[in-house]
């Protein structure tokens, strides 16, 4: 069975870090293709096709400070300036960080383990929580950084509550396309690949919805580290649920201000897949 996903507090220390180091050395030089879905959400800014981003960037204010922990190609970037704004951004890979720096010189760039001595009247976090190991411990760094009364806004897929099956699932002993195992005569791995997507992950998301919030899944066995060729959230290793990121938020003392099922107008196919919620912090 090729579906290994556990709650984080069910992962040794040993595991986790086997996976962060995989995924660091990964990010560090991801594949050409890895940030063009995020490049072509450059001039998607329209409420109707980006209802969760456009809801961010309206709460910006002039003169505020943003942080985006993750900003990969850092497309939020220029909502964040016209709306009046300051931009800093953080992210795995100097060659990245050093793209960006060139392409929006008012902003600033730093990696992931810079310790940055100011906190933030938004910290913002889109598409990322998916692709870290310790979802609890990502959270609580967006937490450190964001000041006394200022907002944490966070963006992913739901891939517990949400349609269909992560993409990060692969099925039997390889991630080999069903019809590619046929063609070559691999019927056990085929056999089982129909076993995994008919049974055992249906079984798992079944489980998961049941499951109370604060489970925080984690995928052990992603789809880009079995030897498929990369494609959106193929390395996804956290599950997300808004319903743990919720919990998780009101748990620290946050007033939740907006989600995905409260902004209204969200065009479901949207929402049949994706999440998001903007939680204010205690001043």
């Amino acid at each position: 069975m090729s579906i290994k996903v556990l709650p984080q507090a069910n992962l040794t220390d040993a595991m986790r870090l086997h996976l962060g180091e995989k995924l660091a050395a990964y990010y560090c030089n991801p594949p050409d293709s890895y940030y063009a879905t995020a490049d072509r959400a450059a001039d998607r800014y329209v409420p109707a096709l980006m209802p969760f981003h456009c809801d961010l960037v309206s709460r910006v204010q002039p003169n505020s400070t943003v942080l985006e922990v993750g900003c990969g190609s850092a497309h939020l970037c220029p909502q964040v300036e016209a709306a009046g704004g300051s931009y800093t951004g953080m992210d795995h890979g100097e060659k990245l960080l050093a793209q960006n720096r060139q392409r929006f010189p008012r902003a600033r760039f730093f990696p992931l383990t810079t310790e940055i001595d100011e906190t933030f009247d938004m910290v913002a976090s889109l598409y990322t929580i998916e692709h870290v190991t310790d979802p609890q411990a990502y959270l609580q760094r967006l937490w450190y950084f964001c000041r006394p009364g200022g907002l944490i806004a966070i963006i992913c897929p739901d891939f517990v509550d949400g349609d269909g099956l992560a993409p990060s699932f692969f099925y039997g002993k390889t991630a080999r396309r069903f019809r590619n195992k046929l063609t070559s005569f691999a019927l056990i791995d085929a056999f089982k690949h129909v076993l995994d997507l008919l049974c055992f992950a249906p079984l798992w998301k079944r489980r998961a919805q049941a499951s109370g919030p604060g489970a925080f899944w984690i995928n052990l066995a992603p789809r880009i580290f079995a030897g498929a060729d990369y494609t959106t959230d193929a390395d996804a290793v956290h599950l997300p649920r808004l319903l743990d990121l919720i919990w998780w938020l009101e748990g620290q003392g946050a007033t939740i201000v907006e989600t995905s099922r409260s902004l209204p107008e969200v065009d479901p196919a949207i929402l049949k897949h994706n999440c998001y919620v903007a939680a204010r912090k205690p001043a």
